[in-house]
């Protein structure tokens, strides 16, 4: 994660020191001239801020704040970066994501979050509207059809190629293609909603080589602890893949608590959508007749991922010693969870009974 004091606040603080003699506040009406006489590499971007400036003076913290604000910097597709990942950020974090923003190669663009969704929305919708009704089911609804979950053959209702199926577990590509189907359009757009919300920001402020792996193994460790527990079950949805985003988020939110603006408003949209989404899964797989598609066990794995794996990979500016202690912690935590799980796949036969009473069959 974030934290208040990095590479580039000391890069900064150095240049306040090189600006002052020995003054603790700088006069804002002799920085620009300092600057030239003295060989600092301030831009006319950032001189022309610190000019407009409503303080005379300014300290080493409102300096690094000002040089690296949205009217310090030139380029458009910069600033609305910043108005991208600020929402994710704390106030003392955003000095060092728009330097980092400021330093960003494009290389890879920030496209992941953007190209998942797409994909996702356009597999449910050509699923939806080529696919033959099956002459078993009612009439199908965009808003509760599992487009694309199924086949039909031999008269029966076969599972998709998509689809997670327990029992295909040998046609590995299953473990990450059901995120792009969807039981109805309600889950898919809670599902895009979100992670677009979150998953844009996360990925501006830490790039798609950090983002795109989080997503992904989140992913493949919800059809893993999915199977483990529960191989009777079908898994459809990418719930694993935004839950991982929507708890690194948390874990951010409560690590800066007291400087993450509107703290208080991110918890309750957060938790009410976790709340939600968790407690509808648990409900339609305990207490309906019928066997839901949305597995609560992908939910759960997703944010055991998002909270020890996201820690471990999402960019940190400098390291302490409780952070380095926390970290190696984690990966010993979530690697402790991985081979648990994959154990249990190993040993687990595809029809084998739940961990709990299921009614699914």
């Amino acid at each position: 994660m974030f934290s208040s004091e990095g590479k580039y606040r000391k890069t900064y603080r150095h240049q306040f020191d090189q600006l002052r003699d020995n003054e603790n506040e700088l006069p804002l009406s002799i920085i620009a001239s300092r600057a030239v006489s003295r060989n600092i590499p301030l831009n006319e971007m950032q001189l022309n801020a610190l000019s407009k400036s409503n303080d005379e003076y300014v300290d080493v913290d409102g300096f690094q704040q000002i040089i690296t604000s949205k009217m310090a910097q030139k380029s458009l597709m910069k600033r609305m970066l910043y108005d991208i990942a600020d929402p994710v950020m704390s106030k003392s974090q955003k000095v060092e994501v728009h330097s980092y923003i400021d330093a960003y190669s494009w290389c890879p663009p920030p496209l992941f979050i953007l190209l998942i969704t797409i994909a996702q929305v356009a597999t449910f919708l050509v699923y939806f509207e080529t696919e033959t009704p099956s002459p078993f089911s009612r009439k199908r609804s965009i808003w509760t059809d599992c487009a694309g979950c199924y086949i039909h053959e031999n008269h029966s209702l076969q599972p998709g190629i998509l689809i997670f199926a327990p029992k295909l577990r040998e046609e590995a590509w299953r473990f990450f293609s059901y995120q792009f189907l969807h039981a109805g359009l309600n889950h898919l757009l809670g599902n895009c909603i979100m992670q677009l919300l979150v998953g844009l920001p996360l990925e501006v402020a830490h790039k798609s080589w950090r983002i795109a792996p989080l997503y992904l193994l989140a992913v493949g460790s919800g059809a893993l602890l999915q199977y483990a527990i529960d191989t009777k079950s079908l898994l459809v949805g990418a719930s694993a893949g935004v839950y991982a985003l929507i708890f690194a988020h948390i874990a951010n939110v409560i690590l800066n608590w007291h400087e993450m603006p509107f703290r208080w408003a991110r918890v309750i949209v957060l938790g009410t959508f976790v709340s939600y989404d968790f407690g509808a899964a648990i409900w339609r797989r305990f207490y309906e007749e019928e066997c839901d598609q949305i597995s609560h066990s992908a939910h759960i794995s997703g944010a055991i991922t998002g909270l020890l794996f996201g820690y471990c990979i999402l960019y940190n500016v400098v390291e302490h010693k409780i952070e380095t202690i926390v970290r190696y912690l984690c990966i010993f935590l979530y690697s402790l969870f991985l081979v648990i799980t994959i154990t249990l796949v190993i040993l687990r036969a595809p029809h084998s009974e739940p961990l709990w009473s299921s009614k699914c069959s």
